[in-house]
């Protein structure tokens, strides 16, 4: 009866430890917007909008020398279908350099 209790337990606590070890590896799912908020963590912008009509993601940044490098960045985050998708605009407030 002690062996029983003994695997019983063993058995327990190693489900316990492959369900709790295997939830912890959870990856984040993949989303339009989550690409397009990584670019607020990232970079210093003013605004973004993700057209629903006119298929156009629009970011608008603070200094207009980071136009290039957020433009690139956005086509490395978002999906291949987004790409085929969106039309991407990075632009500044007037050109003007805060």
């Amino acid at each position: 009866m002690a062996v029983k209790i003994k695997w019983g337990m063993f058995i327990f606590v190693v489900a316990a430890v492959l369900t709790f070890g295997l939830s912890s590896h959870h990856v984040e799912s993949y989303s339009t917007e989550s690409a397009i908020q990584s670019v607020w963590e990232k970079y210093d912008v003013q605004s973004t909008m993700i057209g629903e009509s006119d298929s156009v993601i629009w970011v608008d940044v603070y200094d207009k020398k980071e136009i290039p490098e957020i433009k690139e960045y956005l086509q490395n985050r978002l999906s291949k279908k987004d790409m085929e998708k969106y039309k991407i605009e990075v632009f500044s407030n007037k050109g003007i350099t805060y």
